[in-house]
């Protein structure tokens, strides 16, 4: 065996690491594609877009020797605002995707034929809901960081507050995706209905019992811990 031949055997799990990774996000775009036209994911971009140019107006016009803490609060504020409603909207339009049956069949027949599996599919269908709300969710808010740190915000907060935002964005995203898919497979018929029972129901039951955990609450606490370190260089 010739010096190159063992190099490139060498090489080979590496390269099937590689070409594995590109078929795997290769699917998840084909799924992500097949629902970027929902009524539900197109209301939440607009959202998205109104939430950032109002807190960044808000945050250009914050003066006075706590600006930072004020910054601070726009963008947290701005969080909350993009995680309750640009990501219910985009959670509702990736459930009512997710439970299309003609859009489901014809593009896992077209995965099936390119040597996808079962597992692989719900798989790529889940993180194409869950990359989907992420980037909804989390995108605008590293955009009003960018926004403070012009505005004066220092870079240590910005360093601390970034990563706080995209953990919380990938974390939420997942979570809603994953209730998603649940729902779109328990009941294909009415997917929202289920949706709305899966995330609202707790939180009512919450209010009469304040023991039952609820996902806004869980979400309020993580958002609540990992913007802390952001709060205190604010």
């Amino acid at each position: 065996m010739t010096p190159s031949a063992r190099f490139g055997a060498k090489r080979t799990p590496l390269a099937e690491w590689r070409r594995a990774v590109q078929r795997e996000r290769a699917l998840i775009a084909l799924f992500d594609l097949g629902r970027q036209k929902t009524y539900g994911l197109r209301a939440a971009r607009l959202y998205a877009f109104g939430v950032f140019v109002t807190y960044a107006i808000a945050i250009a016009l914050a003066t006075g020797a706590d600006r930072g803490r004020v910054i601070h609060g726009f963008v947290a504020a701005a969080l909350v605002a993009l995680s309750w409603v640009v990501g219910a909207l985009a959670t509702l339009g990736s459930t009512q995707a997710l439970a299309q049956q003609a859009e489901q069949g014809s593009l896992s027949a077209l995965a099936v034929q390119r040597g996808y599996a079962g597992a692989a599919l719900l798989r790529a269908r889940t993180l194409a809901a869950a990359q989907r709300i992420a980037r909804l969710v989390g995108l605008p808010a590293l955009l009003l960081v960018l926004v403070g740190v012009l505005r004066g915000a220092t870079l240590s907060w910005a360093s601390a507050v970034a990563p706080a935002v995209v953990v919380y964005a990938c974390a939420l995203g997942l979570s809603l995706a994953a209730v998603a898919q649940f729902a779109a497979e328990l009941a294909p018929a009415h997917p929202r209905a289920l949706l709305l029972a899966l995330l609202l129901g707790p939180l009512l039951i919450s209010q009469v019992f304040p023991g039952i955990p609820s996902f806004p609450q869980l979400f309020s606490w993580l958002m609540a811990r990992l913007l802390a370190t952001g709060a205190a260089l604010a």
